[in-house]
């Protein structure tokens, strides 16, 4: 298979694999472009499965990454949150196995719940389908090890489904809830939006020390409505939100003099009747990609 081949038909998954692992698109991008600049430079001839052997490289370089970032992540001001794509509604595809990647930003964030090496077996089983053997040979673990330590992984991130109808219903209460804070960010009333709120809804918030942002999740309905409210009486909506994809579903953005400065997505009950987690992302550098004329990409 020639370079230029390999590249197209991999690239697209490898950032998929890496984005989910690390939560940051631009840390994806430098990896998979290390990742093919290595694999260019070698004898391609003893690489008998090309797709596990990237996959593997990619994986290794996540975890270092992870590893090595982690105290900069436990010194960041406020809540960390991954950064959002302005990825549009992705067609739910026949194949299960690429129905997978279509995760929303909740399940992203869900992701970073997980430690390094669980967040590899997890994200790797899921996304790219591979067998425990494939596994256990690109982590130097046990097949019995990483059926452990997917199943631990599983337990933290809770049950998932992947039946379309579900997540049609997901979206199109999505789609209304974002019709109805158009309304409320408005007309400054926010107390319409508390239907589709549970009594325990958390808002999370992530400036990273280069916006204002809550420094602790708010929790309560109640809390969250009227940090709404106290935002919109300081005149902080005044240019109005506008609709937009956020990896791959329906969200909200925010400008402010013509630039993307907040995005707003949600996540809902399993069983998608109410919203129980708000995520406001505030940090100018995880919204580059918002005010870029052409959208970033993903699988």
């Amino acid at each position: 298979m020639l370079l230029e081949q390999i590249y197209t038909d991999f690239r697209p998954l490898l950032f998929s694999l890496a984005y989910r692992m690390l939560g940051s698109a631009a840390d994806a991008e430098d990896i998979v472009q290390d990742v093919f600049s290595q694999f260019v430079a070698m004898d391609q001839g003893e690489v008998s499965n090309v797709k596990a052997y990237l996959a593997k490289m990619t994986t290794n370089r996540c975890i270092n990454l992870l590893r090595s970032s982690r105290r900069q992540r436990e010194t960041y001001t406020g809540p960390w949150l991954p950064e959002p794509l302005p990825i549009d509604r992705p067609v739910m595809p026949a194949d299960p196995a690429e129905r997978r990647e279509n995760i929303g930003y909740a399940y992203l964030v869900l992701l970073q719940q997980l430690t390094p090496l669980e967040r590899a077996v997890y994200v790797c089983k899921e996304t790219l389908g591979l067998e425990y053997k494939d596994l256990a040979e690109m982590l130097g673990k046990t097949e019995p090890g990483c059926r452990k330590i997917f199943s631990r992984a599983k337990q933290k991130i809770g049950r998932i489904s992947w039946n379309t109808d579900t997540r049609q219903h997901r979206i199109e209460a999505q789609e209304r809830f974002v019709e109805a804070f158009l309304k409320a960010s408005d007309e400054g009333n926010f107390k319409p939006l508390l239907a589709f709120l549970t009594d325990e809804v958390t808002l999370i918030s992530d400036g990273g020390g280069k916006a204002r942002a809550a420094l602790k999740p708010i929790l309560g309905v109640d809390r969250v409505r009227a940090f709404f409210e106290g935002l919109s009486a300081k005149g902080r909506f005044r240019e109005g939100f506008e609709p937009v994809a956020v990896n791959g579903e329906p969200g909200l953005q925010l400008k402010q003099n013509g630039r993307v400065a907040m995005v707003l997505s949600v996540e809902w009950e399993p069983d998608g009747s109410r919203i129980r987690r708000i995520f406001l992302m505030v940090n100018p550098d995880k919204l580059l990609r918002f005010n870029r004329s052409s959208p970033g990409t993903c699988r």
